[in-house]
């Protein structure tokens, strides 16, 4: 219980927070555990490949130029993309640095060195983003 005129601070914070920051870390999240979701165990290389599609999808965006309808955009309910919802210049850029890593994940045709790529490709997001 409440006592009368004091609100918690939770709701308090929560005020200040814009809501696109909260789907901003939903987002980098979901690219994250997208790209390493194609360094686990998987016999397809094409499965690795979408993987790393997804991945750069929710990065990008929608409106992005690497974006690829065909492959599901995890970021869908979330935002923009990373780099559209992201306000920091450099970060962008950087972001668009862990693109071009994926990109380069999917012309890899070697299963394991692949994973291996994806998996470098995942820290790298967590590494921008912790920047």
């Amino acid at each position: 219980m409440y006592r009368k005129g004091i609100v918690p601070a939770a709701i308090l914070i929560s005020l200040y927070i814009p809501a696109q920051a909260a789907d901003l870390g939903v987002e980098i999240s979901a690219a994250q555990i997208t790209a390493r979701s194609g360094s686990r165990n998987i016999r397809d290389i094409g499965a690795i490949h979408e993987r790393m599609q997804a991945a750069i999808n929710c990065l990008v965006g929608p409106k992005g130029a690497d974006f690829e309808n065909k492959v599901r955009n995890p970021c869908a309910v979330s935002g923009d993309g990373v780099i559209p919802d992201t306000p920091d210049p450099a970060k962008k850029a950087r972001y668009m640095e862990a693109v071009a890593k994926l990109k380069a994940v999917m012309k890899i045709d070697d299963r394991q060195a692949a994973m291996e790529a994806a998996l470098a490709a995942a820290d790298f997001i967590v590494l921008v983003s912790e920047q």
